[in-house]
Parts: C-alpha cells; sequence; structure tokens
C-alpha cells in the first residue's frame, strides 16, 4: 500500500518560484524557450495541488500509485504545451510592438506534445517506482 502524501515536500517554494519566474517573463522579450519553462512549471504545480487536494491521505495500492502518476506525468506534458500556446498569446498581446512568436514557433510546441506528454507518462511511472512502499496492514 502506498499512501498519497497530504503535503507534498517543496510545493510552496515551487508556486513562489514560479510566480517570481513568472513575473520576471512578463517583463523580458518573448523567448519560446522562457515560454515553455514557464508552462511546463505552471503545469506541474496545478497537477501537485490536484494530487494534494484530490488525493491527499488516501492510500492506494502499488499498481494504483503508478497508475495515477503515469496518468498525472501524462497529463503535466500535455499541459505542459497545452498552456505554452495560450501564454504564448498573452506575451505577444501585452508587448505592443509586434508578435514575439512566429507560426513556425505555433506549429513545434503542437508538435512537440506527444513527445512531451509520453516524456511526462514515463517519469510519472518512473517516479512511482522510486516511492518507497509499506507493508500490507493485516486485516
Amino acid at each position: 500500500m502506498v499512501q498519497v502524501p497530504a503535503r507534498i515536500p517543496g510545493l510552496r517554494l515551487l508556486a513562489i518560484g514560479w510566480a517570481i519566474y513568472s513575473a520576471l517573463w512578463i517583463a523580458l522579450e518573448g523567448s519560446l524557450t522562457r515560454v515553455v519553462i514557464l508552462a511546463a512549471g505552471l503545469s506541474l504545480l496545478l497537477a501537485a495541488h490536484g494530487l494534494r487536494r484530490w488525493g491527499g491521505g488516501r492510500r492506494l495500492q502499488a499498481w494504483q500509485w503508478a497508475l495515477l502518476l503515469a496518468g498525472l506525468g501524462a497529463a503535466v506534458g500535455l499541459g505542459a504545451a497545452l498552456l505554452t500556446l495560450p501564454l504564448m498569446a498573452l506575451k505577444t498581446g501585452l508587448h505592443a510592438h509586434g508578435p514575439e512568436f512566429g507560426p513556425a514557433d505555433v506549429v513545434w510546441v503542437v508538435r512537440q506534445a506527444p513527445w512531451w506528454t509520453g516524456a511526462g507518462l514515463l517519469a510519472g511511472l518512473g517516479l512511482s517506482l522510486l516511492t518507497p512502499r509499506r507493508a500490507p496492514d493485516p486485516d
């Protein structure tokens, strides 16, 4: 059995770091790398908060835990791609000197979505395998 943590270590620090980074990101000129980092951080932050809120304290079988983290990892990867696009649009709308990102940048992000989803799935599955497990309680 694995107990989903009610408190995720480093989550508050991740949220603070993301907020600081986003404030800096607004002021800087558009960069595909920076917007992808911002979107990936937001996707990870949302997934971690969701895990804590809806799963915190629950006890799962090892296979359920692996499935949950693999699914969350895939969601983080896909979320990074899906969140990058509106952030690119937001950045372009905030700066009145023309588009920050070209059509090639948008196409590149869309083409990366399946790869990032797969990488997130594998990362989540790997993380589930690194999680310490307790012996089942005798019933």
